[in-house]
């Protein structure tokens, strides 16, 4: 399964999605290169290693050492179960040979000694960036594409092309935009499919101001989701024939008229109790004209209800960037201009008398109603941005009060072991962790989840530093020190778990 779909279908299990999704993402167009791919890291994912080189080098402890992340840099505290979470997601990804070896490998610059004892890397040879290439192509995500004949060397794509020349008459460049952005959509369409009655919109709500293009579009889609089979499972096979059904189905008359529960009440609609993301089927610009410009309507009313759509759109389309990702300002502006052009046309009949200083002055207020209402679009559309910048700023302050929150709960834990005579959150979770051993209990057969509840309960510990805990890695200098601490706490009471201890040790 590829990454992108891994992430999206099974996204519940990803404790840092956002995390997990930006990283993934952007290593999408460096997958060839091992050298940026280890940059990358190096920069982004490795602040844990770099943070104790830092405590390393200057002979300072956890407790006083002042570590600041780098721009775009994964929080330290994080970074480790970042990393793994990466490398649950691009397992089964063959395009991602070499991030899934740097992780497995824990290759990175900052550390010096690196761990290899439970290694499983997989196989890299001089031809590995071509063989990723490869996997690219089958995948269907070689695109861009600069050259319309590098699309046609695939035999489907080459016999849809032939079938169409004869009825369409366009240029190479209009044929390279259909090819990629075909390929774009399929690519999207895909990663959406977990829930397949919603994705089909994204086909069936093509917008790019040409009618015999986005048809062709569709047309090609189609054919990419009919005939496309490789590395999926049963579940994703099914749901992709979903979708195939429900764009298909969606295509017909129906989905292009307005629903006969509007057309039937029209006179006594309240256009502002419409809601127009059902009303317009999530935003067809189709829909949406027919809407603007249904001769039932008054001109006023008509003018209500392009202002209203196009408020709504703007505001959905910040919240389902991933779903509403056409640009309809162009669609709004000719309806504007529309309705403009039809009010002057209502008034040519009756020419102003020369005498009559209101009706002289008709085309000039016509011209400043229609610069008004441009304005209040380009207003709304900032105000939209302004908007869209405030609930950035906000969420980045709630990060920040959480980070903030976050240290102090590690600094408590941290007091609290300089205060207690008993023994450390990590000593702690090495006793139950042989103590559970013993009882036949892993975690192999049982997930680190299910263990840090358990331990939150009784240990009265944060589930986040218990997590990190979890994550315990025998070969360093701190998990010898405190293993041997733990072998003289068992050995005289269970001491064949302090023999046992004494043996992971060594």
């Amino acid at each position: 399964m590829r990454a992108k779909e891994k992430l999206e279908f099974n996204r519940k299990e990803f404790d840092y999605y956002e995390q997990v999704r930006k990283s993934i993402y952007d290593l999408y167009t460096i997958r060839t290169d091992k050298q940026k791919t280890n940059d990358y890291f190096s920069e982004h994912l490795f602040a844990d290693a770099r943070c104790r080189k830092m405590i390393k080098s200057s002979n300072i402890t956890h407790k006083t050492v002042r570590f600041h992340e780098n721009k775009d840099e994964i929080d330290h505290v994080i970074a480790y179960r970042v990393r793994k979470e990466i490398q649950n997601a691009i397992c089964d990804d063959k395009t991602f040979l070499y991030a899934y070896n740097i992780i497995e490998s824990d290759h990175n610059p900052y550390d010096d000694d690196q761990k290899g004892k439970t290694v499983k890397m997989k196989p890299e040879t001089f031809a590995s960036s071509v063989e990723i290439e490869e996997e690219i192509v089958r995948y269907k995500e070689d695109y861009p594409k600069n050259n319309l004949g590098d699309y046609l060397l695939d035999e489907t794509n080459f016999q849809f092309y032939g079938e169409r020349l004869s009825d369409i008459t366009e240029d190479e460049d209009w044929w390279l935009f259909v090819f990629n952005k075909a390929y774009e959509i399929f690519d999207r369409l895909r990663i959406l499919a977990y829930d397949p009655f919603k994705a089909h919109y994204l086909a069936n709500n093509i917008y790019y101001r040409d009618k015999q293009m986005e048809e062709t579009i569709l047309d090609l889609l189609l054919i990419l989701i009919n005939n496309y089979t490789y590395d999926l499972t049963t579940v994703q096979m099914k749901k992709l024939k979903m979708l195939a059904i429900s764009i298909s189905q969606y295509r017909d008359e129906h989905f292009l008229t307005i629903d006969k529960k509007y057309l039937e009440n029209i006179p006594s609609l309240n256009i502002g109790e419409i809601n127009w993301k059902k009303a317009t089927k999530i935003f067809n610009h189709r829909l949406i004209t027919q809407w603007v410009t249904h001769p039932d309507f008054t001109h006023e009313q008509q003018l209500l209800i392009l202002k209203q759509i196009q408020e709504k759109y703007l505001l959905e389309k910040q919240r389902h960037p991933d779903l509403l990702c056409y640009d309809l300002t162009q669609c709004f502006s000719q309806l504007q201009q529309l309705l403009m052009h039809d009010d002057r046309a209502n008034d040519e009949p009756h020419p102003p008398a020369p005498s009559d200083k209101h009706n002289t002055m008709k085309p000039t207020i016509d011209e400043q109603n229609t610069v008004t209402d441009d304005l209040k679009i380009c207003i709304a559309q900032l105000s939209e941005i302004i908007r869209q910048k405030d609930e950035e700023l906000r969420l980045l302050a709630e990060k920040h009060d959480a980070e903030i929150e976050n240290m102090k709960m590690i600094l408590n834990d941290h007091a609290e072991v300089c205060n207690q005579k008993g023994l450390t959150l990590s000593q702690m979770i090495l006793v139950f962790y042989y103590l559970f051993n013993e009882l036949g209990v892993s975690f192999a057969n049982t997930s680190k989840t299910q263990w840090a509840r358990f331990l939150e309960k009784v240990t009265g510990k944060h589930i986040q530093n218990i997590r990190a805990e979890l994550n315990i890695d025998f070969d360093s200098k701190k998990t010898k020190k405190n293993l041997k601490i733990i072998a003289d706490l068992f050995m005289e009471l269970l001491p064949q778990i302090s023999a046992k201890i004494d043996k992971d040790s060594k």
